[in-house]
């Protein structure tokens, strides 16, 4: 499957995600619920991949569309416990949540600074993903915010909202610069002088 296909999906996901966990985070059975979604975003994804490189068998001998296979497949069957058991994980989400948030904002962040040259990107780029990386790091280390799920879950729905502000930033960052590679170079005309005359250069 093309990467943009993975990207698009893979953001389609977190943005339901969050509206989700936005709007039920007071649910009195909300930690029940989170279990559920972030189940679903391991495992829609997890099938899309693996459906898709069993449609595209012809060319199976490529590596690349191997190399997702073992992930995706460790995807959907964690994707299927959480679904099906997510009481298992009432006890450890808000960790899932917010190592889940670290780490998205640090792949923008890092992907940005990589970025920087060929993209042109701006300093207000990093703000998004500053704010999830750190909304990630407050559900982890203060206790406070711990004790109330319902806050947590709302920090997490707005975080997965800033992310997929983040990815659109990106993508037409990224859509700009194929525009200028793609356009055609002007050529300058080249005047000509209408004052030259043939010389005969032949002698009487």
């Amino acid at each position: 499957m093309k990467k943009v296909s993975i990207n698009l999906l893979t953001n389609v996901m977190l943005l339901l995600a969050g509206i989700i966990l936005i709007i039920f985070h007071q649910s009195a059975d909300i930690m029940l619920w989170v279990a559920r979604v972030m189940g679903a975003m391991f495992l829609l994804p997890a099938i899309n991949y693996l459906v898709m490189v069993a449609v595209r068998h012809a060319d199976a001998s490529k590596s690349a569309d191997y190399m997702g296979v073992l992930p995706a497949v460790g995807g959907l069957c964690f994707g299927l416990v959480m679904i099906i058991k997510p009481e298992k994980f009432e006890e450890i989400l808000q960790l899932l949540m917010g190592v889940l948030l670290v780490v998205l904002g640090a792949f923008h962040i890092i992907y940005l600074l990589l970025s920087r040259g060929s993209l042109k990107v701006k300093g207000w780029y990093y703000v998004c993903p500053m704010v999830v990386v750190l909304c990630g790091l407050l559900s982890l280390l203060v206790p406070s915010l711990r004790e109330s799920d319902s806050t947590v879950v709302l920090m997490t729905g707005i975080s997965l909202l800033l992310f997929n502000f983040t990815s659109l930033q990106e993508y037409l960052a990224e859509r700009r610069v194929r525009r200028a590679a793609t356009q055609p170079v002007e050529t300058v005309p080249v005047a000509q002088d209408d004052t030259i005359t043939e010389v005969d250069l032949t002698e009487e």
